[in-house]
């Protein structure tokens, strides 16, 4: 666009869009001066300043008649509009193909009374803003063959990495007030086009035009400096004009602002991590579960697969959209040093199955190779040493939680090094579980039978494994729900159909004092247990007592039933075993008494630190630093030793750390959602469920963990509150299990996961119950729906789809 300034007329109420400079002109006015500056395309015009019944005729002739008195659009530009915390978004009034100074008149009259309508007035109100002021804006009308929007972040997934466009024919208002469908197009941040729905067999715009539209918005959103909305039309000419640029309001903060550096290169995977951290993870969880984890498993191949030290590189974990995974390609760099140690075996151990793609680095020398199995072994051997000596330390482990947030922080910083030795022992304790049961695994590998068979005998043998810390657990649950259900009908039933913080205050106050003291007894061992029990975040059953009452509940209800399940896991005769097995069997089944030990005393070390979080965001509440105790885990560790610097030294900006604390909240809604494939290759993107082609119904395979055949009713359940629909004699199907979903074992038939392995607590559990289970099918939840029958063979690790359930009649 080209002017000639001395042939513009100039007023103090009437401004060119390109002189524009700090006038109060509104947020549209505004945001086509930046697309003028941005030196983008955007149709020339004037603003009108503080708009009141009537301007004046003479002055908006003229200019009217310098803009070319064509057609022109009127667009409101109120004082506020289009912020970054509130859009007004189609509250105001634009008209379009306005001609004629009468008609343009009246359609600067209907902008300004826009300003006081009763959803304008209504808005203002629910937003706590002030009424604004109305400002107009005249552009030449652009004459659209094709018109639409255009987000630089997609606002409904809130992925920072998709751009979106939406395109009808003829102008965009039919498509602002949902008059038409449009032509929807998503584009990915190195510009390649991942998905498109089409109203017709061919796209309103060329591939070009796409790739103009997602240059230029593309170059206004970093000169912006923010993520745009924007409003675009191409004429019948082929011209592309930019009509309206303002931020995108209420986003979340980027859904990747905590991943970790990948390469192209990189396999990872959800399967093992998955189990011990379900789902997306707050940003404290990440910065210390995470780092815990990848420091253990530094420890590890410091150990014995020759790493020099353990550093702050993240190597073994990776973090992306807030999820962690095991970084495959991080610890294959062991096959090379390490003799017996193989990608294939590796991937067989953390995701039940070869992973294609995986490869060994180059071996080292047979000498170092030999030598770095036998720290292998040492490692193994170690292990009990190092949970005895941990064991001890912990009984004196304890966080100061006195003082003022910058004296709780200090002491929280002093004990994360507890927990990093806590999962460097841990790690040492799964892995003599993975030590002895790829011995098991490569015994019964050597004799008849095929693959699955193999597996399915393997389960069986780890079956019956005494001591067991969290089959324990269960099984002191379910003598609880046995008592109560043993006690008079109408006693037993108002229990279950009590509200949970009614049915707790009973089992606390008012129950029978044995089954009170059982219960106090309970919590007094497991009470740091729970769902997702390693995020700092996530509430313990002691925490949250509420949540253990309610499956107590629902074990009761099922004692009451007619439908009561044998949960007692097939005994192994070890006469009829080989001495090879008799040797290896008892070791493995110690392995998971030491497996599953550490896992708690991890859990312990993870709720104390819980708690002293807790604790130091009530004090930033106290402090007047934070609004909500809960903010404290939507910063990292690091930022919260900054934060309590800050408040020390009383130099918070409260604003700026609510706002991205909100934002980050806002967008572990988002990041819950999403789903990946098992094994991701390079950076993880998430499943898109528009692109995935319809499954054949018929079977889904997996890893078969512990045997049996059933048949029944599917019950999907994708978080632990799900799980609480349960009926007697489902088969649960879920992403994954920990130990907040074991108390429903003792109704279900059967388990089938998406991931996991035969060292999964899930699977352990599954075989002290007996209960037919596989892990590891990929898909499950995706494929089999709540209400269909299905038959799962454990014996030969496949789920047969019998009956598929009717949509509109699923549970």
């Amino acid at each position: 666009m080209t002017r000639m300034d001395a042939a513009r007329s100039q007023s103090d109420q009437f401004i060119w869009l390109s002189d524009l400079r700090n006038q109060a002109a509104g947020g549209k006015a505004h945001g086509l001066k930046q697309l003028m500056d941005w030196q983008l395309p955007c149709p020339d015009g004037f603003v009108i300043l503080a708009v009141n019944e009537s301007v004046p005729r003479e002055t908006l002739l003229q200019f009217y008649e310098q803009l070319g008195a064509g057609k022109v659009a009127v667009r409101s530009s109120a004082l506020g509009e289009d912020g970054e915390h509130a859009s007004f978004a189609g509250l105001y009034e634009t008209i379009l193909d306005v001609q004629g100074i009468d008609h343009l008149r009246s359609a600067i009259e209907q902008c300004a009374a826009s300003l006081r309508s009763d959803r304008a007035d209504a808005y203002q109100h629910d937003q706590h803003i002030e009424p604004a002021t109305m400002c107009v804006v005249v552009q030449k009308m652009v004459d659209a063959a094709i018109a639409g929007v255009l987000f630089t972040v997609d606002p409904v997934s809130n992925r920072y990495d998709r751009l979106v466009i939406d395109a009808v024919e003829g102008l965009g208002e039919a498509l602002v007030s949902g008059e038409a469908t449009p032509d929807h197009y998503e584009y990915d941040a190195s510009g390649e086009l991942v998905y498109q729905e089409l109203l017709a067999e061919t796209a309103l715009l060329s591939p070009e035009q796409q790739l103009l539209l997602v240059s230029q918005a593309r170059t206004a959103e970093q000169l912006a400096g923010q993520p745009l909305d924007m409003e675009w039309a191409i004429d019948r000419q082929g011209h592309l004009h930019w009509v309206q640029a303002r931020p995108i309001t209420t986003l979340a903060s980027d859904l990747r602002e905590h991943d970790t550096s990948l390469t192209a290169d990189d396999i990872v995977t959800r399967c093992n991590i998955g189990e011990m951290m379900p789902g997306a993870c707050c940003p404290l969880t990440l910065s210390v579960t995470g780092r815990g984890i990848e420091h253990g498993m530094q420890h590890m191949h410091v150990a014995y697969a020759g790493r020099p030290a353990i550093t702050d590189d993240w190597t073994q974990v990776a973090i992306s959209h807030g999820q962690m995974f095991i970084n495959l390609s991080g610890g294959a760099v062991a096959s090379a040093n390490v003799l017996g140690v193989d990608v294939e075996s590796m991937g067989q151990s953390i995701c039940g199955r070869i992973v294609p793609g995986l490869e060994a680095p180059e071996p080292r020398n047979l000498f170092i190779r030999a030598l770095g199995f036998a720290r292998l072994v040492g490692y193994v051997l170690s292990a009990d040493r190092a949970i005895a000596a941990l064991s001890a330390d912990l009984e004196q482990f304890d966080i100061d939680t006195t003082g003022d947030s910058s004296a709780i922080m200090q002491a929280i910083d002093s004990a994360i090094p507890v927990l990093n030795r806590v999962y460097c022992v841990h790690l040492q304790s799964s892995s003599t579980s993975g030590f002895t049961g790829g011995i098991l695994q490569s015994m019964l590998a050597r004799g008849p039978g095929d693959k699955a068979l193999h597996e399915a005998e393997a389960a069986r043998l780890l079956a019956g494994a005494k001591g067991v810390e969290s089959a324990i657990l269960v099984e002191q649950l379910d003598d609880i729900a046995r008592s109560i259900a043993s006690l008079p009908a109408e006693q037993a039933t108002s229990f279950c159909n009590a509200k949970p913080e009614a049915a707790l205050a009973w089992i606390t106050e008012n129950a029978p004092q044995d089954i009170q003291k059982t219960y106090q007894g309970f919590l007094e061992r497991h009470g740091h247990r729970g769902y997702r029990e390693l995020c700092v975040r996530q509430p313990s059953w002691s925490q949250a007592p509420t949540d253990l009452v309610k499956t107590l509940q629902t074990s009761v209800k099922a004692q009451l039933g007619d439908n009561k399940l044998d949960t007692n896991a097939e005994a192994v005769d070890p006469a009829t075993l080989s001495a090879g097995l008799r040797w290896i069997l008892p070791k493995a089944h110690n392995a998971i008494r030491r497996r599953e030990a550490t896992k708690s005393m991890l859990v312990l070390t993870t709720h104390k630190l819980s708690l002293a979080y807790h604790r130091l965001g009530q004090q930033l509440v106290n402090e007047g630093v934070l609004n909500d105790s809960d903010q404290v885990f939507f910063f990292s560790h690091a930022e919260l030793k900054t934060l309590a610097d800050e408040a020390k030294r009383q130099t918070v900006n409260h604003n700026t750390w609510a706002d991205i604390a909100g934002r980050r909240a806002l967008a572990l809604s988002f990041q819950n959602q999403l789903q990946f494939d098992e094994v991701c290759y390079g950076y993880p993107q998430p499943i898109d469920n528009r692109q995935q082609s319809e499954e054949q119904e018929g079977l889904i395979s997996g890893r078969p963990v512990s045997r049996g055949v059933v048949e029944g009713i599917a019950r999907v359940a994708r978080s632990v509150d799900e799980a609480s629909a349960l009926q007697p004699g489902e088969i649960l199907v879920a992403p994954i299990t920990d130990v907040g979903w074991t108390p429903y074992f003792n109704l279900i038939a059967g388990l089938i996961t998406d991931i996991g392995s035969s060292v999964s607590h899930g699977a352990v559990i599954a075989r002290e119950y007996g209960l037919p289970a596989i892990v590891n099918t990929g898909a499950g939840t995706r494929r089999i729906s709540t209400g269909d029958l299905i038959r799962l063979d454990a014996d030969q690790g496949v789920v047969e789809l019998l009956n598929i359930a009717d949509v509109s009649t699923a549970v």
